[in-house]
């Protein structure tokens, strides 16, 4: 599939190849809708197996974002940014680069933090661009943090359709959020079991949460109540569905299911699937909150995360559909509006 194909597949409005030798830069800036507002969405370095499958992964995320704005009644659309880590990367100089090209969009993407970058790599950005969240005086801090806080409002939902109080979850990755994840987790007392390729990060959570820990291919067929996908996406498909033993599907990760399908066949299994645009995007909804409506306090929004469950669960057994076609709809009805190709400058 051409680039143009891929881009016309899910209707991105926009995307940058990025390419700079002298820094070795180089990537894919990715700006899916602005129907609703400027595109926001962090910016991951990865060390991809080529450059086609970085450039899906942008597609895909930015396409994630728009529908994470969508349903959280956000003003502002989906985009991402995917770096190549290389042998002939210079961080610096290309995280410099990168920034100037996202300057030079006066508004139209905001970026902000993803996998593999961290604070300093912010501070790097933002030397070129006002355009970065990054921490500061008075600017949000924690991103990983309000995402986990999400996640747990989804799941709370999910418990509850299901009549559980407590619950043993299986979380899939102790990084940034997902370790969060597992502290608010171990806080209302659910038991934990937890797999990470790091075994640093998963002593971590043994050590620090009383978690039990599990190799990483050995986390799919756990038997608990939820399984919390918190690292990459696409780990749920036609190959570890049919090892889960777990009664919801519930993650900080985004893009879980590796297609629309496999959400199908979660529903017809009896598994209850938490979209994951839809309860991961506490962190978006954090930084929409601040930068877009000056909003400090993000606490009542983010609890939002947990009706809008509710009523995805109850549509999709009224309409004995998947969870996952449910959000999907109710995303797409606030993106009916003609797309206008323009610059959407940067409230002051």
């Amino acid at each position: 599939m051409d680039i143009l194909t891929r881009l016309n597949y899910a209707d991105h409005e926009q995307v940058i190849v990025l390419q700079n030798r002298a820094s070795g830069l180089r990537g894919f800036l990715a700006i899916h809708d602005t129907t609703l507002g400027p595109a926001l969405g962090g910016v991951r370095l990865w060390r991809y197996e080529n450059e086609a499958q970085a450039l899906d992964d942008a597609l895909r995320l930015s396409r994630g974002m728009t529908y994470k704005s969508s349903l959280a009644g956000l003003p502002c659309g989906g985009g991402k940014t995917v770096l190549l880590d290389h042998d002939g990367l210079h961080r610096e100089q290309a995280l410099e680069a990168f920034g100037r090209i996202v300057e030079s969009l006066r508004g139209r993407y905001f970026t902000g933090r993803d996998v593999g970058i961290g604070d300093a790599d912010l501070a790097v950005i933002g030397r070129v661009t006002r355009y970065v969240a990054r921490e500061a005086a008075g600017e949000p801090a924690d991103i990983c943090e309000s995402t986990a806080i999400g996640v747990w409002h989804g799941m709370r939902a999910c418990l509850e359709t299901l009549g559980l109080r407590k619950a043993r979850v299986a979380v899939q990755g102790a990084g940034g959020v997902g370790m969060d994840l597992a502290r608010i987790l171990k806080r209302e007392g659910m038991e934990l079991v937890v797999a990470d390729i790091d075994e640093s990060r998963a002593a971590e959570a043994s050590r620090e949460l009383g978690a039990r820990i599990v190799p990483p291919d050995e986390i799919y067929s756990v038997d608990c109540d939820v399984f919390a996908p918190c690292a990459l996406g696409g780990v749920v498909s036609s190959v570890t569905i049919p090892k889960l033993r777990a009664r919801i599907v519930c993650g900080c990760a985004n893009n879980v299911l590796a297609t629309p399908e496999d959400g199908d066949e979660l529903a017809r299994r009896g598994i209850l699937y938490a979209p994951d645009y839809l309860v991961n995007a506490g962190g978006l909804i954090r930084g929409a909150e601040f930068y877009l409506r000056k909003n400090s306090d993000a606490g009542p929004a983010l609890a939002q995360i947990y009706e809008r469950m509710k009523q995805v669960v109850a549509v999709a057994r009224e309409k004995n559909v998947s969870t996952g076609r449910v959000a999907d709809e109710m995303a797409e009805a606030r993106l009916k509006k003609e797309k206008k190709y323009a610059d959407l400058y940067w409230p002051e």
